[in-house]
């Protein structure tokens, strides 16, 4: 039992001394945990002060509602200074901020506008960086924009509308036809300087979108000027232009010459079969396409109160015209033409022509511009055109037209003209 006793005894006293060591640890722990949270305060505190230093930040105002326009070697800054009355000047980098500008500003107490050409650029895309600044130096968050400058690399890629006929006619008045173009390039108009009856110099400009153009009180047998004026984009600020070019325009009589070479021309044409219900038919002395004769077999003629008329029409019940094709064939002398017509009854839509061409038949609309002598859009109603010698060719509509149960395209022609043109 003494024994036991001593042994129990023993076994307490190393568990104080282990317990004791264990209490001097956790307060060794706890004195280290204290002072790394300590350290980390003072570094946290230190760190603030570092970007506080010299005080506090203070931005200014940003420029708002920023746009650059493009222009010829120059772009058109646009902005509003809107919250910030301290702004002194604004800056504006580009070229990877190798170059800049320095704009200063003068503000009031209302909103203001910035407006800031900067010129002598390098055609191309430019990356644009703004800032604005109070007197203290203070400058704003940057702004970044992008614009466009155009140059002789966009100029040369530029052509002169084509005018495919300038006269004057019988009566006096002076009309230029003039020839498309890909609206894509920026084509807007076309300005033409002609010198009038009182020996005054006009300028007019002809909207793209105007095929046919009469020069008011235009001085017979003159030379007009004419060149084209592009807008490269939206936003540009410059407008750019072709080179003039010179047109003589003469004067002319014509003379009917219908009856000699074309046949069944009204008003109120014929028909040489209709159908039972007598509104469509097929036009005498035409050659009709089976895409026309779209009425169960019949097409190309209809019969309105009762008066006949030259058709096109697809829709209403009727299927779509294809390349539908109504034309004569004939031999004509060599010199100048215009195929006339008279046309009130019709809607848009669709491509159709009038068309004169070398051969027993006219093209198909696809191939209307390549392998015409001459062509129109058939609501111009006019079509003038020149043979350098005698020729067959085939002369009349060419048109592909759609439409639904309820919908639809057509031109109904009351009569045709022939003229041959002689210029004075």
């Amino acid at each position: 039992m003494v024994i036991l006793d001593n042994m129990i005894t023993l076994n307490k006293i190393k568990m104080k001394r282990i317990s004791k060591k264990i209490n001097i640890r956790l307060c060794q722990l706890g004195l280290a945990l204290l002072l790394l949270a300590a350290i980390a305060a003072c570094t946290k505190k230190d760190d603030y002060k570092k970007f506080v230093e010299g005080g506090e930040i203070s931005y200014t105002g940003k420029l708002d509602s920023v746009k650059i326009n493009s222009g010829k070697y120059r772009v058109l800054v646009n902005g509003l200074f809107i919250a910030d009355p301290k702004v002194k000047k604004c800056v504006v980098y580009w070229n990877n901020n190798v170059d800049s500008v320095i704009i200063p500003v003068t503000r009031t107490p209302n909103v203001d506008t910035l407006k800031f050409f900067i010129n002598n650029m390098k055609e191309g895309v430019q990356n644009f960086i703004i800032y604005t600044y109070d007197g203290a130096g203070n400058k704003s968050i940057p702004v970044y924009k992008t614009g466009r400058v155009y140059g002789d690399r966009y100029q040369i890629t530029l052509s002169n509308r084509a005018i495919n006929s300038a006269f004057t006619n019988e009566n006096g008045v002076t009309t230029l036809e003039l020839g498309g173009m890909d609206r894509v390039s920026g084509v807007f108009a076309t300005e033409v300087i002609y010198t009038d009856n009182a020996n005054v110099d006009k300028t007019v400009r002809i909207p793209i979108n105007t095929n046919n153009f009469t020069l008011a009180n235009f001085k017979e047998k003159g030379t007009i000027k004419y060149r084209t004026l592009f807008l490269p984009d939206s936003l540009s600020v410059d407008t750019f232009y072709t080179d003039y070019a010179s047109l003589y325009v003469p004067k002319f009589i014509k003379a009917d010459v219908t009856t000699t070479y074309l046949k069944n021309v009204g008003p109120n044409v014929n028909f040489s079969s209709i159908n039972s219900a007598n509104r469509w038919g097929i036009l005498s002395d035409w050659i009709t396409s089976t895409s026309v004769k779209n009425a169960s077999g019949f097409g190309g003629y209809e019969k309105k109160s009762n008066v006949g008329y030259i058709s096109l029409e697809a829709g209403w019940g009727l299927p779509n015209v294809t390349d539908g094709k109504i034309y004569q064939t004939v031999n004509l002398p060599a010199g100048n033409y215009r195929f006339e017509i008279v046309m009130t009854d019709f809607n848009a839509g669709g491509s159709r022509y009038l068309t004169v061409a070398e051969g027993t038949t006219i093209p198909n609309v696809a191939n209307i511009t390549s392998s015409s002598i001459a062509f129109s859009n058939l609501e111009s109603k006019t079509l003038n055109f020149e043979l350098l010698q005698s020729k067959q060719v085939s002369l009349g509509f060419a048109a592909t037209l759609t439409g639904t149960g309820s919908t639809g395209q057509y031109a109904k022609i009351a009569s045709v003209k022939l003229y041959k043109i002689n210029y004075l």
